[in-house]
């Protein structure tokens, strides 16, 4: 090998890399100005030594620059030279040049370098990646020390073969091009180092305006001028294994990719430190031209760059024989990653990054204004360390995507949280993340497939129905209201305070099932859902009550503020009125986020933790993680008594056990939660928590949940305790099982039943069946009535249980049996059902061996009607809900 070849060879990787971050301090768009290169050069820049291999050859203009005469000597030289340069034309080198050289020593010199530009990162609670934020420039800055030798090889003998040699400018080669450029007579040949490389992309990335990016790549005097006095300057206060360095993670290799690092991945989905001789000659060769030589565009003409840079390493003794003809032999061989226009349609958890990327943006801690954080989060080189549990996610998402396939009309949200700390461990939608395939905003189109609506955060988009339920009864509990709290909830109920659904025809409240006739007390009406006994309690608590602790437990939709806030983001919006009774059945739409933190307040005894997505954001800065700000919300709020939680966690678990969602909630160990089902079956949900996870699912249809309501899905009409639960429990199930939670005991569940009153039981035996019934039915018992053989005349009463006499609480079904003659059959006097339980022209309970649900197919006839349909967003409510 000859002195020359030996004296290029590039040198070992240093043990200890001193990063990009050298020159430069912590810059961040739009706050204020860019940090400089400058600086006393020290040993630690300085590099390893005099020779090739430390990184500081002492060259010509470093001894002459020990003295002022001499450094004006060498930059007037250099001035000429680079002038002669862009000049080939004799008559004009004359003039132009001389000028040029005499200013040079004019130029500015310290450079002035912003940190590059650099992609950010999203990792999970564990540390694992989701997602990669890049804008224009997607980039990811390595060490030197990570680049292999025959990377670092490969770019220097193709592109500046005596870079360890010369002191920023290659005089030998600045007089060869100029004599090529004269010989051609038009400027062909630059004689550019890889330190003057580097200075045209910095200053190329330092442009913001067009005529600056003009400046910065136009062939001109000045412009040469301007990179060499600026390479003299870089190559006396930095190593050259530093300038190496820079220039691999700032260069642009084609295709969007920027920096050795992600050029690797890009093209052949490897880390840097793992290039072979092929794939580095290749990315070598891409520097000079990165679209023509671009191998996924052109795959031939980058063959035959890749062979010019391996002629060129063999010309130079940097490969040997054996390997230098299995590189040149081999075909290029790519492993090119698919990769979405929108970044965090490639994430694992799309939806989490969108809400994360959106709340970033709007966020004026993190940056004044939306311009400066999206820089700064697409160019700022961040790690986003994030709430999101992977077992969690996709327990959440296999869950609604499960139970409501994709594709499906009908938008299935989930959010799970971790009680005691806000923090958000899932955000899962039934939807594949993406534009829709018709282009139509999600309220208009009929693609079920495809979203980029973040549903779970948003406030419109459902009506919580009865989930909205707890609040009143929390408002009960405060007010020093007992369990037993005893009020009788007909299927109709007209108010005297609030104004009745359906005021041309039945007007009054009505329940979900007719069957809910009856008294309650406050922890079985829970159980049941029963709206009018929930109306009466508003009217003797007040509306507005229910509203405040809503906002206090973590519910922040403009919908449940009170009308008439002053709230500047609330402006145009309605909030609660005094005398708006269907809201607190649920009618005013929240977020599903909103109700994952007002359960996750109840899990946690009352201390309300504001939902937390991001625990850390920092930016790489000279080797060092510095921490920025964010808005991590309010510090947590203890905001409902311990013991009022409590209770309210004692009622809940009834709603499993063996209320609303005994069906379909129950996971295997104690856990409370509440259904809820809107008016119209226009939306559904299911909200509920053990100490350690609080997940809320709700159900909509993205169109308009009033004009396209829950009915006919996957063959029914859905209630909170139907999908929703189901959701619930296989989301909930799945993440303790992943995360090995231990069983942590709630509150013993509640049983106080209401207090009845009692009436002696007459005796009917003997009368008619239309008239036994119309007695019991009027002195408030419920009345179930079968068929038995006796030898009596047919329809007359026979048998009653309880005995007549008995002292029978209202709340009683008092079972009658019917004669049927001596074969049993079952008789219907008069052709027509008896009178029934309030309800005019409906047979009593348990007369047809149908419940009444069955009976009306599940309908929404026994609510107060409803209000004109609109596709554009959900509405208030009227009169029932579970």
């Amino acid at each position: 090998m000859s002195a020359s070849a030996r004296r290029s060879s590039v040198p070992a990787p240093p043990s200890a890399g001193r990063g990009v971050g050298g020159v430069g301090d912590l810059y961040r768009p739009g706050f204020g100005g860019r940090p400089n290169a400058g600086g006393t050069r020290t040993a630690a820049t300085r590099g390893g030594g005099d020779d090739a291999h430390g990184g500081r050859p002492r060259g010509v203009v470093r001894r002459w620059a020990r003295g002022l005469v001499g450094l004006a000597a060498i930059s007037m030289l250099a001035g000429l030279l680079v002038a002669m340069l862009a000049l080939p034309m004799v008559g004009a080198v004359g003039l132009t040049a001389k000028d040029s050289a005499d200013s040079f020593l004019d130029l500015p010199e310290n450079l002035t370098v912003p940190p590059l530009a650099q992609a950010s990162r999203i990792l999970d609670a564990r540390g694992n990646q989701i997602a990669v934020l890049s804008g224009e420039q997607n980039r990811e800055v390595v060490p030197l020390s990570r680049v292999p030798r025959v990377m670092r090889q490969a770019i220097i003998d193709i592109e500046d073969s005596r870079f360890y040699e010369h002191d920023g400018l290659d005089y030998k080669g600045l007089i060869r091009a100029y004599l090529t450029n004269r010989e051609n007579g038009e400027v062909t040949q630059g004689g550019s180092t890889l330190t003057q490389q580097y200075v045209k992309n910095v200053l190329l990335m330092s442009a913001t305006t067009p005529e600056e990016k003009k400046a910065a790549t136009e062939q001109t005097v000045d412009r040469k001028l301007r990179e060499a006095r600026y390479a003299l300057y870089l190559e006396a206060h930095l190593s050259k294994d530093e300038i190496l360095e820079r220039y691999l993670n700032i260069a642009y290799f084609g295709d969007g990719a920027y920096g050795i690092e992600v050029a690797a991945r890009h093209y052949f989905d490897v880390d840097v430190d793992a290039l072979t001789l092929p794939q580095a000659t290749m990315l070598a060769g891409l520097v000079k031209n990165p679209t023509a030589f671009n191998p996924a565009l052109h795959p031939q003409a980058a063959q035959e760059r890749r062979n010019v840079v391996l002629d060129r390493m063999y010309q130079l003794h940097h490969v040997s024989q054996a390997d230098f003809r299995r590189a040149h032999d081999s075909p290029v061989v790519l492993d090119r990653r698919s990769q979405s226009a929108d970044p965090c349609a490639d994430s694992g958890a799309p939806f989490f990054c969108a809400l994360v990327r959106q709340e970033l943006l709007r966020d004026r801690t993190f940056a004044p204004t939306e311009e400066d954080a999206r820089r700064l989060l697409f160019e700022g080189g961040l790690t986003i360390r994030t709430t999101l549990d992977p077992v969690a996610e996709q327990a959440a998402q296999s869950a609604a995507s499960e139970v409501i396939p994709v594709g499906n009309r009908v938008a299935a949200s989930v959010v799970t949280m971790q009680p005691g700390t806000g923090q958000v461990l899932a955000v899962a939608i039934n939807r594949e993340y993406g534009p829709t395939a018709d282009g139509k905003p999600a309220s208009e189109s009929t693609d079920f497939t495809h979203t980029k609506e973040v549903y779970p955060a948003d406030e419109d988009s459902f009506s919580p129905g009865s989930t909205f339920k707890v609040f009143t009864l929390i408002s009960a509990l405060q007010a020093g209201l007992p369990l037993s709290t005893t009020l009788h909830a007909p299927v109709c109920y007209h108010s005297d305070v609030f104004p009745n659904p359906d005021p041309g025809g039945k007007n009054c409240y009505g329940n979900a099932d007719p069957s809910e006739d009856g008294f309650y007390s406050l922890t079985t009406a829970t159980w049941g859902s029963v709206n009018t006994y929930y109306i009466q309690l508003a009217e003797k608590l007040g509306v507005l009550r229910t509203a405040q602790i809503a906002r206090r437990m973590g519910v922040s939709s403009c919908r449940i503020r009170e009308q008439g806030n002053n709230d500047p983001e609330c402006k145009g919006i309605d909030g609660i009125g005094r005398v708006d009774g269907s809201s607190i059945l649920g009618s005013n739409e929240i977020s599903t986020m909103d109700l994952a933190t007002a359960y996750s307040t109840l899990a946690a005894r009352g201390r309300r933790c504001d939902p937390r997505t991001v625990t850390a954001i920092t930016q790489r800065v000279g080797g060092a993680d510095r921490p920025l700000p964010f808005n991590a919300g309010a510090p947590c709020e203890q905001v409902l008594d311990p013991k009022i939680a409590d209770t309210v966690s004692s009622v809940l678990e009834g709603v499993i056990s063996h209320g609303t969602a005994s069906g379909n909630a129950q996971i295997g160990r104690p856990a409370a939660g509440k259904t809820g089902t809107a008016e119209g079956f226009s939306t559904a949900s299911f909200a509920g928590y053990i100490p350690q996870l609080a997940t809320a699912v709700t159900l909509a249809d993205p169109r308009g949940p009033t004009s396209h309501p829950l009915t006919g899905v996957l063959g029914r009409n859905v209630f909170g305790g139907g999908y929703p639960a189901q959701i619930w429990a296989r989301t909930m199930t799945r993440t303790i099982n992943g995360l090995g939670l231990p069983v942590e005991p709630l509150p013993q569940e509640d049983e106080t039943r209401p207090q009845v009153p009692t009436k002696a039981l007459p005796n009917v035996i003997g009368q008619p069946q239309a008239v036994a019934e119309q007695v019991l039915v009027q002195l408030g018992f419920h009345v179930s009535s079968q068929p038995v053989p006796a030898p009596v005349a047919p329809g007359t009463v026979v048998t009653m249980s309880p005995a007549p006499g008995s002292q029978v609480s209202l709340n009683t079904e008092i079972q009658l049996g019917i004669s049927g003659g001596l074969t049993g059959a079952q008789i219907l006097p008069g052709g027509s059902p008896p009178a029934g339980l309030g309800q005019g022209g409906q047979p009593a309970p348990g007369m047809f061996q149908v419940s009444p649900r069955d009976q009306l197919g599940l309908g929404a006839a026994l609510d107060g009607g409803s209000e004109p349909a609109d596709d554009t967003r959900p509405r208030r409510g009227r009169g029932r809900d579970r």
